[in-house]
């Protein structure tokens, strides 16, 4: 007896009383002829991945379900890969664990699962479901007339694996209706349908639902039986579309060779001779078999049966009141259409469903170490099971970042990159929020945990304290081989472990003849608390004497490589050497040579200045900064000292590292025989 979950809310439930089972006979195939298909399924396209539906009325499965009969049918399904097949006449359990069991775990191993079998009324309708693309929610059945003239209506709840939502939900109303074209028949199949459409009718509003199955409506579109399910009533929750006749226009398909391409029945011209006996004949001359979903499964949106998709497998539309293995041979080829002519009266029917989209996203998404401004993309893929509707969706961002503003849309594939950005602001650690808006119906709004560490941006400078972004470096008057080398001082100021590391990325000479260089040659580097030291050599060999040369030194930086980064000013350090014919300051012809102290440049000083002096003879010396109260400020050289020009860049800090206060100053040198130079010096901040 059934046990019945969602009786039909028109016509009640009724008692089900077992039918007697029917044993059909097949024809068996020689063996040569299963040997030729195997090799030639091979050829035929399979449907790879997706969620495809397969209907086929089997004339009977017998209940011993094995030989040739299982390889036939195997072989006929092997290539259309069905994700949930509904079958019509398969006689017993025995026959669903068997066609389970010997046919389908074959094609997918252990991967197929029945839903409840119930014997009904000369129908025996089943359906089965790859476990790894569908779930069964539950079942139920109802006689669609009185049960002494009816066959059952078999209801399975059905939803694709990896959906929570209930509106992914799609229900199969499995049926076999009345066969035969009486009056008496005609009429049964009238209240058969009016019934299955008043039991869609009362769905859930939004309910999606196929009607599958041998129909049996011979002629026209326009019989009684099928106008039922197709016209618009007060209640259209269970309206259906024909998918092969969306706009209902009045057909006639039966014996009409221009409706030859969805025919499904019959493969066979001559029963007892092309085909078993039992078998209908006069070849692909009638459409008994539809796959009619409610209008919200034909609305170009999320869940939908793909029109493009639906095939009456075989079917060529070439071979109208022929046999299907006749010539011309089908696509699939003539082994192919054997296995059809000899497996039942009716070929298969199949259909794609798109399923609705699915969003694919990580659910905390840390951006890791940034400058200020930087971003990292995101993936964003949608994860359905092809087919399936694209993704739309867009990005919000809470403050501290940013996302992409616009409205995207995603079908399935490799997916999309968006990046997510930090705004300006203070550095440190930020947390967010990512809110993608989408169409997915498990996940209208979904928000992604936002984190990261932003830095400042690197500051270039060539003063530790201040931005100096150009300076001297004076080497002085000397004659050939009495220069020394010179060192530039290379900083990203500030540092700290919340600032970007400089990256010292290139020095350019320009000008100065060539002869100044980088000792040892300059190399890319990071510089962070610790400035860069760069030697500069100047080559006096082979000068002209008395001339001055001059050149600059342009060192180019950014960022340390990070999302964010960005190219830091360019330092020029402007490079003066001039080459003297004899001994620096030492007049010829008996002149009295002499110690002075130049006036310092720039002045007033921001930042820092250049201060030349020149020695007359070797001795002790001392170069200091006094404020107007003669206190010393700071020690800019002291030590034995030979004659000759010299040039010191002081930064305007104290002994102390402290910057000097603004205000009037006084550079004091003392010489090798005590004699004391000074010169004012302004210091402006």
């Amino acid at each position: 007896m059934l046990n019945v979950r969602e009786p039909s809310p028109v016509g009640g439930a009724h008692d089900l009383q077992p039918a007697r089972p029917h044993v059909h006979r097949i024809l068996a195939l020689p063996r040569l002829a299963l040997l030729l298909i195997t090799v030639a399924t091979l050829a035929i396209a399979s449907n790879a991945q997706g969620a495809r539906i397969v209907d086929w009325s089997l004339e009977g499965y017998p209940l011993d379900g094995k030989g040739s009969l299982n390889d036939t049918l195997r072989m006929v399904l092997t290539p259309l890969q069905p994700d949930v097949l509904t079958l019509e006449e398969i006689e017993t359990q025995v026959s669903v664990d068997s066609f389970r069991t010997a046919i389908l775990n074959r094609i997918n191993p252990v991967e197929w699962a029945a839903a409840p079998y119930v014997v009904g009324n000369d129908s025996n309708n089943e359906l089965f479901y790859r476990t790894t693309k569908f779930q069964l929610l539950g079942s139920w059945s109802f006689y669609p007339n009185q049960p002494t003239n009816s066959r059952l209506c078999d209801v399975y709840r059905m939803k694709p694996v990896g959906y929570a939502s209930a509106a992914v939900e799609v229900r199969f109303y499995v049926v076999h209706l009345k066969s035969g074209n009486t009056t008496s028949d005609n009429a049964a199949r009238v209240v058969e349908t009016t019934t299955i459409r008043d039991s869609m009718n009362h769905m859930p509003a939004g309910t999606h639902a196929i009607l599958v199955g041998d129909f049996n409506i011979e002629n026209n579109s326009s019989t009684q039986g099928l106008q039922k399910l197709v016209q618009s009533q007060s209640n259209n929750t269970g309206r259906l579309v024909d998918l092969l006749n969306p706009t209902n226009v009045s057909q006639s398909w039966t014996y009409n060779s221009a409706f030859a391409n969805v025919h499904s029945l019959c493969p066979c011209l001559t029963p007892g001779v092309d085909c078993p006996s039992r078998f209908a004949g006069d070849g692909m001359r009638d459409r008994f078999d539809f796959f009619m979903p409610t209008l919200n499964l034909h609305d170009a949106a999320g869940l939908e049966l793909l029109t493009a998709t639906y095939v009456t497998v075989g079917n060529d539309g070439q071979h109208f009141e022929k046999n299907l293995s006749a010539s011309p041979a089908i696509p699939e080829g003539r082994p192919y259409a054997n296995l059809l002519q000899h497996a039942s009266e009716h070929v298969p029917i199949r259909i794609d469903l798109q399923l609705p989209p699915r969003l694919g996203v990580v659910s905390a998404f840390d951006l890791g170490t940034v400058i200020v401004g930087g971003g990292v993309p995101i993936a964003i893929t949608n994860i359905a099971m092809a087919p399936a509707a694209p993704l739309h969706y867009s990005l919000a961002a809470t403050t501290g970042f940013s996302a992409p503003g616009s409205s995207f849309t995603l079908a399935t594939g490799p997916g999309a990159l968006h990046t997510i950005s930090t705004t300006a602001g203070s550095a440190g650690n930020r947390s967010g929020t990512l809110t993608i808006t989408s169409d997915d119906p498990d996940h209208a709004t979904l928000n992604v945990g936002l984190t990261a560490k932003v830095l400042d941006h690197a500051a270039a400078s060539l003063d530790a304290a201040t931005s100096v972004t150009a300076q001297t470096l004076d080497f002085g008057d000397h004659e050939a081989g009495a220069f020394t080398d010179q060192v530039v001082n290379v900083y990203d100021r500030g540092y700290n472990s919340l600032r970007a590391q400089l990256s010292l990325d290139g020095a350019v000479f320009g000008g100065g003849a060539g002869r100044f260089s980088i000792v040892g040659g300059f190399a890319p580097v990071l510089v962070a608390g610790t400035p860069k030291a760069e030697s500069i050599h100047f080559d006096a060999s082979g000068a002209t004497t008395d001339s001055t040369y001059q050149a600059t030194l342009t060192f180019h930086s950014s960022d340390e490589p990070l999302p964010g980064a960005a190219s830091q000013p360019d330092l020029v350090v402007t490079l003066r050497a001039r080459v003297l014919t004899g001994a620096a300051d030492v007049p010829t012809g008996g002149a009295r040579a002499f110690t002075r102290l130049e006036p310092p440049f720039p002045n007033p000083l921001d930042g820092g200045c250049t201060i030349r002096f020149q020695l007359a003879r070797e001795g002790m010396m001392s170069l200091e900064v006094l404020d107007l109260a003669g206190r010393r400020v700071a020690s800019l050289d002291h030590g034995l000292r030979s004659p000759g020009a010299y040039s010191i860049r002081w930064a305007g800090r104290d002994d102390r590292g402290v910057p000097a206060a603004t205000g009037l100053y006084f550079l004091r040198l003392t010489g090798p025989r005590g004699d004391v130079h000074a010169s004012r010096l302004v210091i402006a901040r």
